[in-house]
Order: structure tokens, then sequence, then C-alpha cells
């Protein structure tokens, strides 16, 4: 064996050694709403908000385990209104923690994305010249936002970290309907994403769909309630196409949840593998919006309710069961994928696939894994199966952007989400086995 093999074992099991201790728990959020007009990333035309619907936030949660023998275990998670997170943003972000929390990995912070597509983006040059504002007087750049984003976040992570305080974790399991599978199958073999179902050659919907809703609740010494990740398979666009900022349903989520079980409540979102889904209806349209309109919500609105009478419904059930203390590990994993060959590039630019990073960490009996990707939800599916986790987090769109990952069916039938992208079916594999591999490291 190399050398150089034997230094990548090494330092892969020493990432992934479990520290058991007791929990310490912190919490901050943000506004990152731009505070100029700014180019809405999402959609292919340019759109300049003209206000704000409602703020974006980014929420951290800092997470750290202190075992008996001195040994800690840490993460900061990171959520945010927004389309995606680029590498250079997350590693700008780093770069300034450093220097705040000498006690804290830089390099276990890991950020993600809800994918409201009514956001700014990070790069000029992300989307060519397609959202080009350096003729639009009055109009941050995307660069400068960049520049407004990390600067923010900086500090709500130093905050989340220098708040922690001894706490408890509990876990619970719901479902909701937000993310559906959004690509129409034909007979003739094509596939159309958002394509018409009451055409005669309609065959099904590509996909499956995952009306799973996944939660970690977290409570303070009196068992009182800080914050909740909540982690469905459905992206942030329901009202993708407004040239207003906003970050869509999660915005009347976090409202409604803190209405009902405590105004000061953290809300962490986070999607999972959902490139093929979108809450988007393609069937059963007209009866969903009459009961739409007998409950007198939007459409965003119903979505929210959905999600929260969930929360609401399994938050007692959570609560019989809070540890305070708990085996951890974080294991930080920088993997090259072997790229789509032909090339299949988007039209956007993305992050750098040699290598992608992703995360996967043990809390107790729960596991979390991260990918860059927009992710086809049959990855996640196949992950998920195979996790020696009761329940198993996954969250896309983290860290860095890598475009759309779909699955060799996706490929086969064409459309938009699986006919431009850098990383096609072999890839998404090399992806899951990879994740599956570290995963069971933890537990083993």
């Amino acid at each position: 064996m190399k050398p150089m093999a034997i230094l990548m074992i090494l330092f892969v099991c020493r990432s992934a050694a479990a520290v058991t201790g007791n929990l310490y728990v912190g919490w901050a959020q943000v506004d990152i709403t731009p505070d100029r007009p700014v180019a809405l990333v999402g959609q292919l035309h340019k759109r300049i908000s003209q206000k704000v619907r409602d703020p974006l936030t980014a929420t951290a949660l800092a997470i750290e385990t202190r075992g008996e023998d001195g040994r800690r275990e840490q993460a900061i998670l990171v959520s945010c209104d927004l389309l995606y997170i680029r590498k250079a943003v997350q590693d700008g972000l780093r770069q300034i923690i450093k220097g705040k929390l000498p006690d804290f990995d830089a390099d276990k912070l890991l950020l993600n994305a809800t994918h409201t597509h009514t956001g700014p983006g990070f790069a000029d040059e992300d989307f060519g010249s397609l959202y080009d504002v350096s003729e639009d007087k009055g109009v941050m750049k995307a660069s400068e936002y960049a520049d407004f984003f990390v600067q923010r976040v900086a500090g709500a992570v130093v905050d989340a970290w220098q708040k922690r305080q001894p706490g408890g974790m509990s876990w619970a399991l719901g479902h909701a309907v937000v993310g559906m599978n959004r690509r129409a199958h034909y007979f003739d073999g094509s596939t159309t994403m958002y394509g018409k179902t009451n055409r005669p050659d309609f065959a099904n919907l590509e996909g499956y769909e995952d009306h799973g809703v996944e939660m970690l609740f977290f409570w303070d010494a009196d068992k009182a309630p800080t914050g909740i990740v909540i982690n469905i398979a459905g992206t942030a666009q329901e009202t993708e196409g407004l040239s207003e900022v906003s970050a869509d349903f999660w915005h009347e989520v976090r409202v409604e949840i803190r209405r009902r079980l405590g105004r000061d409540l953290f809300v962490l979102p986070q999607c999972a593998a959902a490139g093929d889904a979108s809450p988007h209806l393609l069937f059963r349209t007209q009866a969903e919006e009459i009961m739409r309109q007998r409950r007198g919500l939007s459409r965003r609105q119903e979505i929210a309710r959905r999600l929260v009478e969930t929360v609401e419904n399994v938050a007692p059930l959570a609560k019989q069961d809070i540890q305070t203390s708990m085996t951890c590990a974080h294991t930080v994993a920088r993997v090259d994928l072997p790229p789509q060959e032909p090339p299949a590039a988007p039209f956007y630019t993305t992050d750098t696939i040699t290598p992608i990073e992703f995360h996967v960490l043990r809390l107790g009996d729960i596991a979390l894994a991260t990918n860059p990707f927009e992710l086809y939800l049959d990855y996640g599916v196949r992950i998920k199966a195979r996790s020696p986790a009761v329940l198993t987090l996954l969250i896309q769109l983290s860290c860095q952007h890598c475009g759309y990952l779909p699955t060799e069916k996706a490929v086969q039938g064409g459309g938009y989400s699986a006919d431009k992208f850098v990383v096609g079916p072999r890839g998404g594999q090399v992806l899951v086995e990879e994740t599956v591999n570290r995963l069971n490291a933890l537990w083993n």
C-alpha cells in the first residue's frame, strides 16, 4: 500500500471517532435580506426585485458533545433562504470564523439552501449574462451580496457557538404532502418537467415521492423547546416566479410554528434529496384548489398548515425521549466523482466535483448526510434504506453547488433537469456508496 493511501485511511478513521458525552446546543438567526434591489435567481429570465415580500433568514445551530476524557465533537449547521450555496462563499465564511472561534474546527461548518427562487445569487458570472445588472442603476450585484451575506452569517455563527448551553435532543417522524414528482412521463418514452397530465399519451409520473417530515427537537436544561430542524423532500419554490424577495413557504412555517409552539423557537429548514420534486401540482389540481379556497388559505399557507400541524402533532411524542448525553461523530469527506461523459454542462456555472465536499454526522441514533446537488429522490432512498441509523436526514444543496444529479431513468426520458448536468447516474451511485460507507463507519 502506498504511504499516501495509508495516511488517507488514518485520516478518515480519526475523523469518524465518536465522542460520547453531554450535549451543548446554541442557536442564532440573522436577516440576510439584501438591502437593495437584486436580480432574483432561479428562472431563465432576469427579474429585478421590486420589494421584499418577507425576509430571507439564515438560522445557525451549534452542537457540541463533551466527553469525560476531554474529547469533543462539534458541528455548526446553517440553513439559508437561498437558491444554492457556493463553495467560495462557504470557504470565505470559514476563514472569518477561524479567527473568531479558536475552539471550533471551521471545517465542521456546513451551510445548506432551502432553494427559494426569489433570492439573490452569489457570483456575477454564475449564469453568464442572464442576470447581468451592470446597467441597472441601484441594483446590488451578486458578488456584493456575497460579501454582505458572509459578514451577516459570520455573526450568527459566532453567536450560536458562544450561546451553547447544556441541552437535549429528540427526534420525531411525521408526514405531510409538500414535494411531489414534477416529471410527466409519456408512452413514447419521453419525459417533460411540469408536462401536461391530461394528454392521452400521459403514462405516469416518472419518479417516487417522499412525504416524510423528519424532525430534530432541541431542548434546554428545563426541557423547554429551543428549536426544531425540519427536513422534507421538497424545495421552497411554490411562488418561484415573483419579482419580490421571499423565503417562500418557510416564512409562513416559521410564523405559524412560533404562534402555536413558542414565539422564540428557532426553525432550521433542510431540503432532502428532491431534484425531481417541487410543491407544484400536476394532477387533481381543481379539487386541491377548491379545498384551499374552503380553508381561506393561500397555497403557501396551505403548505405551512400541513407542516406545522405535523410538527405540533409529534412534539409531545418527541418530548418523551429527550437525550442530554449521546454518542456523536462528524466526518467531513472530500471525494472525486466521475464526470458525465459525454459532457452535458448546465447553463450555469457549477462548483468542482474533484472533489465534492459532503458531511456525515451521527447524533445518537440519528444520522445526517449532506450533498452538493439537486439530487434526484431515488438516490436519497438508496442511502436511507442502507443507513445504520434509526432515522437519516439528507441535506441537498449543501457546501457547494454542483447542479442536478439525475437517475438513469430520467436521463433516458430527457427533459429539463435530466439533460444538462456535470455528474450522471454513474457518479450518483458513487455518491451513494461513499455516503453509506461513511455512515456505517460512524456506527462501527
